[in-house]
């Protein structure tokens, strides 16, 4: 480990294979210098002196922009062009980590050079390069290669230092993690049919299904796993992301009806192997392989099996190989889809459906048809009472069947939550769910979503960040926690998680949506314009695309709202929830070009169908914004009225605030412009913020969206937006 220096000020920092000069505020790898601006190779100076601590977007600030008023994501800008420079990754750090919440820290070893004399410039002994591994299609070979620290001698210059202060030097890298914790990668395939991918991802999954199952063990979530490598060369690095001491890697082979699993875990630390096992089985005896794989690993990392987790862990969910293979390629569907649309998620129920008809009795596939049902339920995709039924037919029988098993418990819940917005149920549910399986990262989300629903702020809070612990690169869940965030009033600290996760995960439609509403939110509208053009969002997904079509409704950029619009009521499959909320806003933008006759036939249509779709609360809302829309002033004002009612802030602290906003927006359709100015009133005096589906209420919207503009001329609407001249205002 590096020494600490007297009374020199250090001249060269070695970081892994980089040399910085300090002197000549370069960097560089071997003879080669690489390009860095003064302002990188400051904020890469400021990383590696603190190494191996975090330095906050605040710290970072303060060290590289002293005195000037600089944003977090200008932070994060900068940090992406030093990784770009470096030829290092977000996803797999070699040099520069972003640790969720908290900032950026150095994750390569740091020496320190100093200007006493020519020295040698000791190694950590004790860190050697991981054991590797080689797959091949029979499986994993195992070979281990040794590596000695080699102790490298560097001549160097010394320069005085004039103020008599040292540098401290920097202590090795330790991350706290519990030694009884594991991350499974992504299963290898190793097919010949490439089409057999689908069996390596569902045995993955059975495998960490299991693991959960241990209360012993902390197991990291599938989501934050897959995007790594099967077998990927710095496992060390790779620990330290998920903060696990070990991983599991594994590959399958299946060819016919005979199936190869090749399982190895692996201490992250020093890249020793703690186990490995093959299984060479038939379709037909392949059933509790992954009972026995969570057995083993549990034992080689000394966790105690309790009698009530050696029996479930020890379960056979099924006998039937092809339900089997049937439940595995739904497993596989839910793994590799981000989206919730009707074509991903319809794949995902049929292949359930089908597992269930090949077995009846196969009590894990109807929890999950249930849920996924439930889901597609709650997201529009199904909004009928038939879709519905469905869900609740698979729970009974899952209930029947399993009535403890951790995944029923958990359908149960999104029954209740999804399908009924009974959230004192669902709460229940999932709290069943964790007594069986403690590291169900889905039970733990969830529990935050109801937690925020029903106001309880900062458990929903502990509950997400518990659920990112074991789920740390899950962009949804981030996004989740920004908003939670952000209905607080902390803006900033949203805009830092919904940075991280579009670090992860730069394309992702749902976090770009979050933080682009933010910024719409805030007025900041080339802002909110930037993070939008960076992604494509599909105008199915409806949850999203709404803050594509508001960003050109706040520009008043019309006919490109209309456009888009008519686009998705043409060309896309969307549900009559969205279909309703479609062509209510497209009624509303063609009102306001004057296109009158267009506006009432599409507020018809609107009315016609959410009239079959409307029992939810906020659907009623945007029924009342058409009825408003065709003159039907007293029938709007009760329909908004009565949304209120159903969805008071004592059922929903989170849902109830977006129909108490489409009440003041009906009352201004109707020319009620003092109750509505009363209304924002009170939006806007409300402890927690607004969450406008995707945006947040603020004093900027009020001042960009066109929605407002009967308001713009009237005194007590000036004296409201006097009161409160920005979001900020709002949170102070």
């Amino acid at each position: 480990m590096p020494a600490a220096t007297s009374s020199h000020e250090v001249s060269i920092y070695r970081v892994d294979d980089l040399n910085l000069d300090v002197a000549r505020g370069c960097v560089s790898r071997g003879d080669v210098e690489i390009t860095l601006s003064p302002l990188s190779f400051e904020l890469l100076l400021a990383l590696v002196r603190a190494a191996p601590e975090v330095l906050s977007h605040d710290d970072l600030i303060n060290q590289v922009w002293p005195g000037i008023v600089v944003s977090p994501e200008t932070v994060s800008q900068r940090v992406k062009l030093v990784r770009d420079a470096l030829g290092d990754q977000a996803t797999s750090p070699r040099y520069i980590a972003g640790i969720r919440g908290r900032g950026y820290r150095i994750v390569a070893r740091v020496s320190l050079v100093t200007v006493a004399e020519p020295a040698i410039i000791p190694v950590d002994s004790t860190q050697h390069l991981p054991v590797r591994r080689v797959a091949n299609r029979y499986g994993l070979v195992i070979t281990g290669v040794l590596f000695c620290a080699v102790l490298s001698a560097v001549v160097l210059w010394w320069r005085p230092d004039t103020t008599g202060n040292h540098m401290p030097a920097p202590a090795p890298i330790r991350i706290a993690v519990s030694p009884q914790s594991v991350a499974v990668l992504p299963f290898e395939n190793l097919s010949p049919d490439r089409n057999n991918a689908y069996f390596a991802t569902g045995m993955q999954d059975m495998v960490l299904t299991k693991l959960a199952d241990i209360g012993g063990l902390k197991v990291i979530s599938r989501t934050s796993t897959a995007e790594f490598k099967s077998h990927p060369d710095d496992l060390r690095t790779i620990g330290q992301e998920l903060g696990v001491a070990t991983i599991l890697e594994g590959s399958v082979q299946k060819m016919g009806n005979q199936v190869l699993i090749d399982v190895q875990l692996t201490d992250t630390h020093n890249g020793h192997q703690l186990w490995a096992q093959s299984y060479q089985r038939t379709l037909q005896s392949i059933f509790g392989v992954e009972g026995e794989v969570a057995e083993k690993v549990a034992v080689a990392l000394k966790a105690r099996l309790d009698p009530a987790e050696q029996e479930r862990v020890a379960s056979i969910p099924t006998h039937n190989p092809a339900a089997y293979v049937a439940y595995l390629r739904g497993l596989s569907l839910w793994t590799n889809t981000s989206a919730f649309g009707p074509g991903p998620m319809q794949d995902i129920a049929d292949a359930y459906r089908k597992a269930v008809k090949l077995d009846p009795n196969f009590a894990l596939a109807w929890a999950r048809l249930s849920s996924i049902l439930s889901l597609s339920y709650f997201n529009f995709v199904d909004y009928t009472p038939a879709h519905l039924a469905e869900a609740k037919q698979a729970l009974d029988l899952a209930r029947t069947l399993a009535p403890d098993l951790a995944l029923t418990r958990v359908a149960e819940g999104d029954y209740d939550y999804y399908g009924h917005h009974d959230f004192a149920n669902a709460l229940v549910a999932y709290r069943k769910a964790l007594l069986t399986s403690p590291n169900n990262a889905s039970a733990l989300v969830q529990i935050g979503y109801v937690e925020r629903r029903q106001g309880h702020w900062q458990s929903a809070i502990k509950y997400q960040e518990r659920a990112l612990a074991l789920d740390p690169r899950n962009v949804q869940r981030l996004r989740a926690l920004g908003v939670s965030y952000w209905t607080l009033y902390r803006f900033n600290k949203a805009k830092e998680i919904f940075l991280e996760a579009l670090a992860i995960h730069p394309g992702d439609a749902g976090v770009a949506s979050g933080l682009a509403g933010l910024y719409q939110g805030e007025g900041k509208l080339a802002k909110s314009e930037k993070v939008l053009a960076a992604v494509k969002i599909p105008p199915n997904d409806w949850s999203f695309f709404r803050v594509v079509f508001r960003q050109d409704l706040l520009n008043r950029r019309y006919a490109t709202v209309i456009r888009d619009l008519q686009k998705a009521l043409v060309t896309q499959p969307v549900q009559p929830g969205s279909l309703g909320y479609y062509y209510q806003q497209l009624g509303f933008v063609e009102q306001l070009t004057g296109n009158r006759e267009a506006s009432r036939h599409d507020y018809r249509k609107a009315v016609a169908i959410l009239r079959q779709a409307s029992d939810w609360p906020p659907m009623l809302g945007v029924l009342a914004l058409a009825q408003a829309g065709l003159g039907e002033k007293n029938t709007a004002l009760a329909t908004a009225r009565r949304a209120m009612m159903l969805l008071p802030s004592s059922r929903d602290a989170y849902g109830s605030p977006i129909c108490k906003y489409f009440l003041a927006l009906v009352q201004v359709r109707v020319g009620e412009q003092n109750q509505a100015i009363a209304t924002l009133q009170q939006l806007l005096a409300a402890p927690l913020g607004s969450h406008v589906w995707g945006m947040f209420l603020s004093p900027e919207l009020l001042r960009n969206d066109p929605a407002w503009d009967p308001l713009r001329q009237d005194p007590e609407f000036q004296a409201l937006l006097a009161q409160y001249p920005n979001s900020q205002a709002i949170a102070g």
